[in-house]
């Protein structure tokens, strides 16, 4: 099971097109570039457009350009734009929680509400500058420690 949608993964693939395209591009160019298609690839330009990322541009020379610095766009943005945001389990999610049937003698709930506001946190801290330049060292760049398990 993947974490991201194939929507989620495409929309990172255009956000990145886009970033290194100063010039824009349109939803055609995209389409064959990563061989998706073009009316999905179009839905995700528009949904990205309606939530300020994009802009378009119609005619013969149109198509769409970033208008957020890479470093304004957060994955968890992304993730709500395209309506497909992050829920760990079925009660991390508001109107789920009240029909979950083992809520009356669950064990685990309030971890795993932990887990997911740590997850969220982390979602909200990566930019799309993290994704198309991984080892830029910006300052509040979010960074994760491993924790090591020896004795």
């Amino acid at each position: 099971m993947s974490f991201f949608s194939k929507k989620m993964d495409y929309a990172l693939l255009v956000l990145s097109h886009l970033n290194s395209s100063s010039a824009g591009s349109s939803a055609r160019e995209i389409a064959a570039k990563f061989s998706i298609s073009r009316p999905f690839v179009a839905n995700i330009l528009k949904v990205l457009c309606h939530h300020g990322m994009l802009s378009s541009h119609r005619g013969v020379h149109g198509g769409y350009v970033l208008v957020k610095k890479a470093h304004e766009i957060s994955l968890s943005e992304i993730m709500d734009a395209l309506e497909e945001p992050f829920f760990l389990t079925d009660c991390s999610h508001s109107s789920e929680k009240d029909n979950c049937k083992t809520s009356p003698f669950c064990t685990i709930k309030f971890g795993i509400d932990e887990v997911h506001l740590r997850i969220k946190k982390i979602l909200s801290g990566f930019t799309l500058a993290d994704i198309v330049d991984p080892h830029r060292s910006a300052p509040g760049q979010f960074k994760l420690e491993l924790v090591s398990s020896q004795s």
